[in-house]
């Protein structure tokens, strides 16, 4: 996977368990905020409260190869593709900076929802990935 979408992230007490390694959970958090940092949190709160449309996971498959620790200096991998008119497949891949071995990969499904239905993505989610194809 060609990563198209780089997010930092360090690693801080509050993110660790007992062992010293982030809490496995946590991931899922580092990996939204990856994704509201491409799509806009701005943007994504403006199509919720005008439109009423809400961006949520569909589905989560997630892989932990090897554990990040207090102060890892980590980047969020990731890639965002259209699967067809209703969702979205992001690829992500978390790496300490500078090292070549992948700690965690997830695959993680996106759909619109308005008024508890399942809606075609919009063009604010739509064009954003098509960007990344023709950059």
């Amino acid at each position: 996977m060609s990563p198209n979408l780089i997010y930092p992230l360090t690693i801080y007490y509050e993110d660790t368990d007992i062992t010293g390694l982030v809490y496995h959970p946590n991931y899922f958090k580092y990996f939204e905020r990856a994704r509201s940092n491409f799509f806009d949190a701005r943007e994504l709160r403006r199509l919720q409260v005008e439109e009423g449309i809400a961006v949520a996971v569909y589905r989560a498959d997630i892989v932990f190869k090897r554990g990040a620790s207090l102060g890892d200096q980590l980047e969020i991998h990731s890639l965002p593709t259209l699967d067809g008119d209703y969702r979205v497949v992001v690829k992500h891949r978390v790496f300490r900076r500078d090292d070549p071995q992948v700690l965690v990969e997830a695959t993680v499904e996106l759909i619109c929802i308005a008024q508890d239905k399942v809606i075609k993505l919009p063009p604010l989610i739509t064009n954003k990935i098509k960007t990344l194809t023709t950059n």
